[in-house]
């Protein structure tokens, strides 16, 4: 089992009292983001284009679209790692753009994110890339030692401890990658597309551990993925986006009931057009 706890650094501690706990997690208002590429002749890209939704705490809620859509540019405006040119995103009812860096520090202590594609260094075992990371959210030796060992029980990973990332398999590098995205119990974790590529049998083992995180932890997690079983399993409310914009937003049930589809897959496909 994953224990729900973080050892945050001692110079955090102060501004956690600041930060407010409320149903909804996370408020993403009219957000706008645009990428402009090229030289002489600029070419201008709208990868969001007024996005509006709210995540409640302990929900596992999805994200759903077509490549290019604006589901990962959203992630990483959600997560800070991309300012947005307009509108604002709100976790735990702060401005994510209006917080001091020390503010900010403490906000990232309480999130985590893993990709569907990850890429550590590969000449470290998994043991060492999972140290390294414990070391950058505030774990000293001791308490390090004991969740590295804690979370590669939790992930299945104890004969690829000492295993280089080269030499694992594309399953067990997804797998090490959850483990990395739980170093810190995040109350809020985005997973961008995490079973990707993976056989059936692994995809099935990874979206369990999903299911386990969220139960036994109550984190929320926000999820992207092109796997209609995957989100029919783990999503309660789907947000579904399209040219960077949200084209319908419900619980499965609802989706259904607007397209008057019988799955997801036929959500999807009459949603895209």
């Amino acid at each position: 089992m994953i224990k729900n706890y973080v050892k945050i650094p001692g110079y955090m501690i102060n501004s956690l009292g600041k930060m407010k706990n409320n149903l909804k997690v996370i408020e993403v208002k009219n957000i706008r983001k645009k990428f402009t590429s090229g030289f002489f002749k600029k070419k201008v890209n709208t990868a969001l284009n007024g996005i509006s939704l709210t995540v409640n705490k302990g929900e596992i809620f999805g994200l759903l679209g077509p490549n290019g859509a604006g589901k990962t540019t959203l992630l990483n405006v959600i997560s800070t790692q991309l300012l947005p040119d307009a509108g604002k995103v709100l976790m735990f009812g702060r401005e994510t753009t209006k917080l001091s860096m020390h503010e900010l520090a403490t906000l990232k202590a309480r999130i985590n994110m893993c990709s569907g594609n990850p890429n550590f260094p590969w000449s470290l075992t998994v043991q060492e890339i999972l140290k390294y990371y414990s070391m950058l959210y505030g774990f000293g030796i001791f308490a390090s030692k004991d969740r590295v060992h804690e979370l590669i029980s939790a992930f299945e990973l104890e004969k690829h401890r000492n295993s280089e990332y080269s030499r694992l398999s594309t399953g067990t590098k997804q797998r090490v990658a959850l483990a990395k995205s739980m170093i810190n119990a995040p109350e809020i974790l985005l997973l961008d597309e995490p079973t990707i590529g993976l056989d059936p049998d692994i995809s099935k083992k990874i979206r369990a551990k999903i299911l386990e995180i969220n139960k036994k932890t109550g984190t929320t997690i926000i999820l992207t993925t092109h796997y209609m079983k995957e989100a029919e399993e783990l999503c309660g409310r789907i947000a579904f986006i399209k040219d960077g914009k949200i084209k319908a937003l419900g619980t499965k049930a609802e989706l259904k009931r607007k397209t008057k589809t019988k799955d997801l897959e036929g959500v999807f496909l009459d949603l895209a057009k």
